[in-house]
């Protein structure tokens, strides 16, 4: 079962429970669906990686307005958020453990060490084309901004 048909399952049965939290994420990500299938031409299925990166967008946007309510001393808006939050990383990969992404991060690294002439330690000109590598290898598995510290902290930035 592909990732966008759990989706349309458990929507079905957060409809059939009146589970009107659960329902209402489920129904913005399958909006972001939708809009993806428009763009592209005819796909019946959108791939389970598009689905991950939308929910990880939908995600990210919950965690921003969670973080807004606890500035504004929003209790009841910050509950809500992190109800929905809960609900959406659900559809997530686990996340990657710091081990191995720190391990990525060094050998990206080193590859970026290597591939400089005097083979010095790469400085912050080279951030942009060590998190590239990074994210290639961590498909899904964490976000650009955990992947981003760890690299400023191998960096010495």
């Amino acid at each position: 079962m592909t990732l966008e048909q759990r989706l349309t399952e458990d929507m079905k049965d957060a409809m059939r429970a009146k589970d009107e939290l659960k329902l209402s994420v489920i129904r913005m990500v399958r909006s972001q669906i939708l809009l993806e299938k428009k763009k592209g031409t005819g796909v019946a299925d959108v791939p389970d990686e598009t689905v991950i990166a939308l929910v990880r967008g939908h995600v990210k946007k919950i965690k921003e307005a969670l973080e807004h309510a606890e500035g504004v001393g929003r209790g009841d808006l910050a509950e809500q958020a992190k109800a929905e939050l809960a609900i959406a990383q659900a559809y997530l990969p686990a996340e990657m453990d710091d081990a191995t992404l720190a391990a990525i991060v060094e050998e990206a690294v080193a590859a970026a060490k290597a591939a400089d002439p005097g083979g010095a330690m790469p400085g912050p000109k080279a951030m942009g084309g060590i998190m590239k590598a990074v994210m290639e290898k961590a498909k899904g598995q964490t976000d650009g901004r955990r992947v981003q510290e760890f690299v400023k902290r191998a960096l010495g930035s």
